[in-house]
């Protein structure tokens, strides 16, 4: 005879719920702005009660600086997934561009709430975790890095100059499309920002036409 399947734990249950809230609350602030977002307005499109809500968010404030987290959360997992998975400086480079912008077309509403709607007033009491999920990110980048800075792969550069560069024209790129203000794709958009991320790192470590 067939067995049951057995139930959701309490603790997966409980994870669950805060889950469906937390992409209801995405919605609704993707949608209405965060002013017209009300606790109402997450409830109803979470299909939850007031009380559940309350029971995993004190407030809109908290909730929406916990959403601030989890995007960040995944965005720098997404990067970090494709930088162990590559081979050589070069494949590291692109993939960290590349990956960015596949996370962004993947999740579009994430990418728009971290790009165009962070507000410091409400992440002091996440200012914390946020640090350490910045710090991880860093370190396990930076270690990927010196492994190729010492093998004359990659120049010696500061983490923030790095970042500048591997980040930042994605970053502005985005920023555009999600606007709908370029007609360029995602997908042709990581091939040439790759390119050219590939091109300024390799030019400033004196690399001829190909890695070593």
């Amino acid at each position: 005879m067939t067995q049951p399947a057995p139930r959701a734990s309490r603790e997966e249950s409980t994870l669950a719920r805060r889950e469906e809230i937390l992409r209801a609350a995405l919605e609704c602030f993707h949608d209405l702005g965060y002013e017209r977002t009300t606790i109402d307005t997450i409830k109803a499109r979470a299909k939850v009660s007031t009380g559940s809500i309350y029971h995993h968010f004190s407030s809109k404030e908290q909730l929406f600086a916990a959403l601030y987290l989890d995007a960040i959360r995944d965005a720098q997992a997404f990067g970090l997934r494709a930088l162990r998975q590559a081979k050589s400086g070069e494949q590291g480079v692109r993939a960290l561009v590349g990956s960015y912008l596949r996370w962004i077309s993947r999740e579009p509403k994430k990418a728009a709430f971290l790009l165009t709607m962070r507000r410091a007033e409400f992440m002091g009491e996440v200012e914390a975790e946020l640090e350490a999920l910045n710090h991880e990110f860093r370190t396990t980048l930076a270690d990927w890095m010196d492994q190729h800075v010492g093998r004359g792969r990659l120049p010696l550069a500061k983490m923030d100059v790095l970042m500048a560069l591997l980040v930042g024209p994605s970053e502005e790129f985005a920023r555009r499309w999600l606007r709908g203000k370029t007609s360029t794709s995602l997908k042709e958009s990581a091939a040439l920002l790759g390119d050219a991320a590939w091109n300024a790192l390799r030019a400033l470590a004196g690399l001829g036409d190909s890695e070593p």
